[in-house]
């Protein structure tokens, strides 16, 4: 059945299918009301804003999920030379960030989050000759990780790292070959991770990005992509100056990781409606009732 319904949205001009998206997100927004409910109260108090506002946004971030859904399903269509051109900028001085950092020989981390549509961003970025390898966490339906994978690994040539206990030496493989890793920095460390504030609530923030920079001494370029607020069919890429290169960087494991929130947050902030406010960011610190910060 899903594979049915990916072959229909694949035929659809990109224009409805945007639209089907946008009412497909709009579904999930009024069945998962629980869902939205909690959403909407850590929308509330990560940006400081009133219910009303914070209602929209939610609203908004599950419209761009049900269209970064049937985007993904027409990835092979749009993953053209032209056409991924077309519907993802990459600016010139972007291009330029990335070529200075795998100049140095180590490999490049990319910092980056849920936002936006990652998926189009790294088929624009193999696009342009870099060689990418996303980390992944498996979906909990086999058939769905599945489907997800394959269809990642055609648009970046590449299959992405799991992160299971084999992570770290797939990733040293990659950076050895001074290629591209890409590190979805805004998920939920639960235990494994250094309890610490996000968006002005204590979060369990990984701290294996600092430490792999350490061993490696791969360069941290901040890499998101954002869709247009006035034309929801394009989409922008943004990569940030090395902030590894910031002094002190890896020495100190508290600032470090700081840093790269500070990092984060900012963007979150300039796009809300278009990070994945469903993701259980914060869900290890509240089960745990943790109320400040372990640093």
């Amino acid at each position: 059945m899903i594979k049915i319904l990916i072959r229909f949205i694949a035929i659809l001009p990109h224009k409805f299918a945007l639209a089907l998206g946008n009412f497909l997100g709009r579904l999930a927004w009024l069945v998962a009301w629980k869902k939205v409910d909690t959403c909407e109260k850590r929308c509330v108090l990560a940006l400081g804003v009133g219910i009303t506002i914070a209602r929209k946004i939610i609203l908004n971030s599950f419209v761009n999920i049900g269209r970064d859904a049937v985007e993904f399903a027409k990835l092979e269509k749009i993953n053209t030379p032209e056409k991924i051109k077309s519907v993802v900028e990459f600016p010139d001085e972007c291009i330029k960030i990335l070529h200075d950092a795998q100049s140095r020989g180590h490999g490049v981390i990319l910092l980056t989050a849920h936002i936006g549509n990652f998926e189009l961003a790294a088929a624009r970025i193999t696009r342009e000759g870099f060689n990418l390898y996303p980390i992944y966490t498996p979906q909990s339906n086999n058939f769905i990780n599945d489907l997800i994978q394959e269809r990642r690994a055609n648009s970046i040539k590449n299959d992405a790292i799991k992160s299971d206990g084999l992570a770290l030496r797939g990733i040293f493989e990659v950076l050895k070959n001074n290629n591209l890793v890409s590190v979805m920095h805004d998920l939920d460390a639960r235990s494994d991770g250094i309890v610490m504030p996000f968006l002005n609530m204590p979060a369990s923030v990984h701290k294996g990005i600092i430490k792999i920079h350490n061993i490696t001494k791969a360069p941290i370029v901040p890499a998101f992509s954002y869709r247009d607020k006035n034309n929801p069919a394009k989409h922008k890429i943004f990569i940030g100056e090395i902030i590894s290169d910031a002094p002190d960087f890896g020495k100190n494991l508290k600032s470090s990781l700081e840093l790269c929130n500070k990092i984060i947050e900012g963007f979150i902030k300039q796009f809300p409606e278009q990070w994945f406010w469903i993701m259980d960011k914060w869900q290890y610190t509240e089960r745990k009732k943790i109320l400040t910060p372990s640093l």
